[in-house]
């Protein structure tokens, strides 16, 4: 796949908000990228994520495999007890750089041999009530390095202009979309990476990029 440069990491995020959050996987190898590694890239071959038919497309547990920027649907409940239907398609993965991943965390040898990757998807209300404020559904994407989950960055400020905050989210109706991005720290020198959605118990959607 082509990949494009791209700058997303804002200028002076603020360090103290941010909280690296170690997944259940535990870290990433040694083996690692120093700041002539880092690539500043983004992946993605999808021009608009309401176009081009999934190979799989699930309903509720139905999962599927998909190409950036093709769709899946899913009734999902949010906390505050509605259960819209959702259209959801991963846009693209941003890869960020080694010095942008240590300004990210507290201690910058926690991103030692890492970089940001934040995945863009797109949900789209397609029915169902309407969500009146905090939407959750962003909350269950997911990036995944060489097979591996990637470590999450809660309260992040370094997210990419166009993303929506979806704290600020308010009476999301039907037809209307939002972009929700979510930051991860992978590896420097994963070959492959993939963006998941899925709640619990219910069965993936799988973007490859």
């Amino acid at each position: 796949m082509p990949l494009t440069k791209t700058t997303w990491l804002r200028v002076g995020a603020p360090v103290a908000v941010l909280a690296l959050a170690l997944t259940a996987c535990g870290p990433f190898g040694e083996k690692g990228d120093t700041s002539e590694n880092a690539r500043h890239t983004s992946r993605s071959e999808a021009a608009d994520g309401d176009q081009g038919g999934a190979r799989t497309v699930g309903m509720r547990s139905g999962g599927g495999v998909f190409w950036p920027g093709q769709t899946g649907t899913r009734a999902f409940k949010e906390d505050t007890g509605v259960e819209p239907t959702y259209r959801i398609a991963a846009q693209k993965v941003d890869i960020g750089t080694a010095d942008e991943a240590k300004a990210l965390v507290p201690d910058p040898a926690d991103a030692k041999g890492l970089v940001p990757a934040v995945a863009q998807v797109k949900y789209t209300h397609l029915r169902g009530a309407t969500v009146r404020e905090y939407p959750r559904v962003g909350d269950y994407a997911e990036v995944y390095a060489d097979g591996r989950r990637g470590a999450k960055v809660v309260d992040d400020a370094g997210q990419p202009k166009g993303c929506a905050d979806p704290d600020g989210i308010k009476d999301w109706k039907n037809g209307q979309s939002y972009l929700l991005c979510t930051t991860f720290l992978i590896p420097a020198r994963a070959r492959s990476v993939e963006v998941m959605w899925t709640e619990i118990g219910g069965e993936p959607f799988t973007w490859a990029f």
